[in-house]
């Protein structure tokens, strides 16, 4: 089963609380607690009132003890001990000093920040949507994941790049790491040096079944992180099974016609062709839920016309059945583009029969239905050059690993549903 926000949530490693529960609260809604006490003064932050991606002021600067808080999956909220300006990456923490990230699981969750060693030191908070299906990095400056953590959330970072956390709070302090949510197409090292160089420790993998150290004393890389670097395992091949759609026509369909007209000065029946061919009228928009894609290309035709009638005698009528292929690209990039809106070429023909000594006018209506936001499932068999779950070794395709996976594919939009051709004819 694909990963979801929820799913990816429930990973993360739970913050200490306090030993009474906290009082219920609406989502989107963050509280702060001056003293160890849910009756003590409280200030509440909604994230519906603050800009997104933004860092601000606290309300309660350094006077915080404990917090209670709501938000839905792939929410998050970062609270840190110094106001320092955002650079182009406000998840970059540099500067800010410790920092607590409240990841929303859509209930109340309360945290006690005497255990996580933040009391009185927040100061500053931004908020903002994480796609938690690209995993995260959790970082403990003390033995068994405990104290504070700092969270690399992988989405917040260009894959193939190596990035500098000499100035976060974790710098040479880091003791033990968990990389629970990171899938098995995924893989991260950890640099002693600003620049990568130095000692490392590469076997943070989702491919792995143990996601976490304890102690990293135990491999030689405790108080050493100062930059990181995460890859996607993307497939060396790939070959996705296309699938067929079908568009709904309905009252509010709009349509298409083309006229041919003639005569028929023959004894016999004529055959007459009615060509209809547009450039315009259908447009699709295809969405993949591929973490790893940065771009998605895709070809529709015509597949079969199911036909009721019998050609070339009065009205034909036909159904139209879409093959979609569809194609992903892997490069690193910056910029992510997991949809595709295009146009499609619409070059359709039918054949109807002009009767003897006729003048005649055949006609070819093509009906354009609407395809509602529907999720296609199919299926991508990939092949992939290190080892991840469930893979064997091909032996005709390089021994790189084989599997076939299920992949969901979302589409909408306007295709042709049907046809309609019939001819009128009057005697000369």
């Amino acid at each position: 089963m694909a990963p979801t926000q929820a799913s990816q949530a429930a990973l993360f490693t739970t913050l200490p609380a306090p030993g009474v529960s906290p009082p219920q609260l609406p989502s989107g809604t963050v509280s702060l607690y001056k003293d160890a006490s849910w009756s003590s003064p409280k200030v509440d932050v909604r994230t519906s009132e603050y800009v997104t991606n933004v860092r601000h002021q606290s309300p309660m600067v350094d006077t915080c003890t404990w917090i209670a808080f709501n938000l839905p999956p792939g929410t998050v909220m970062t609270l840190t001990d110094h106001i320092v300006s955002a650079g182009q990456n406000v998840a970059d923490l540099r500067d800010t000093g410790a920092s607590i990230d409240l990841i929303g699981v859509g209930h109340t969750v309360a945290v006690d920040l005497i255990a996580y060693k933040m009391n009185d030191a927040i100061a500053s908070f931004f908020w903002r949507i994480v796609d938690l299906t690209r995993g995260a990095i959790e970082m403990f400056d003390d033995l068994d994941y405990t104290h504070i953590r700092q969270v690399i959330f992988l989405a917040d970072f260009e894959p193939g790049v190596i990035h500098d956390i000499s100035r976060w709070y974790m710098n040479d302090k880091m003791t033990s790491v968990r990389w629970r949510s990171m899938v098995d197409r995924q893989t991260a090292a950890l640099f002693e040096h600003p620049d990568g160089a130095g000692a490392s420790y590469r076997n943070i993998s989702g491919t792995i079944s143990t996601k976490e150290v304890s102690d990293l004393r135990t491999v030689g890389f405790d108080d050493k992180i100062s930059s990181f670097r995460w890859d996607a395992i993307v497939p060396m091949k790939e070959i996705i099974a296309p699938f067929n759609v079908t568009a709904a026509s309905s009252r509010s369909s709009s349509s298409l016609v083309s006229t041919i007209s003639g005569t028929n000065q023959s004894s016999l029946p004529q055959p007459v062709t009615v060509k209809l061919r547009n450039s315009t009228s259908q447009t699709v928009t295809v969405s993949t839920e591929d973490q790893f894609v940065t771009s998605v290309s895709t070809t529709l035709s015509i597949l079969t016309s199911e036909k009721a009638g019998v050609p070339g005698v009065g009205e034909i009528e036909a159904t139209q059945t879409w093959a979609v292929t569809v194609g992903y690209q892997y490069t690193n990039t910056t910029t992510r583009s997991t949809s595709t809106t295009q146009t499609v070429d619409l070059d359709i023909e039918q054949q109807v029969s002009a009767p003897p000594f006729t003048n005649y006018e055949a006609k070819l209506l093509v009906n354009i239905g609407q395809l509602p936001p529907t999720t296609y499932k199919t299926t991508a068999t990939r092949w992939y050059n290190v080892p991840v779950s469930g893979a064997q070794p091909d032996p005709s395709n390089n021994n790189w690993y084989k599997r076939t996976e299920e992949i969901q594919i979302s589409m909408t939009g306007a295709l042709a549903a049907s046809t309609r051709a019939d001819i009128q004819a009057t005697p000369l």
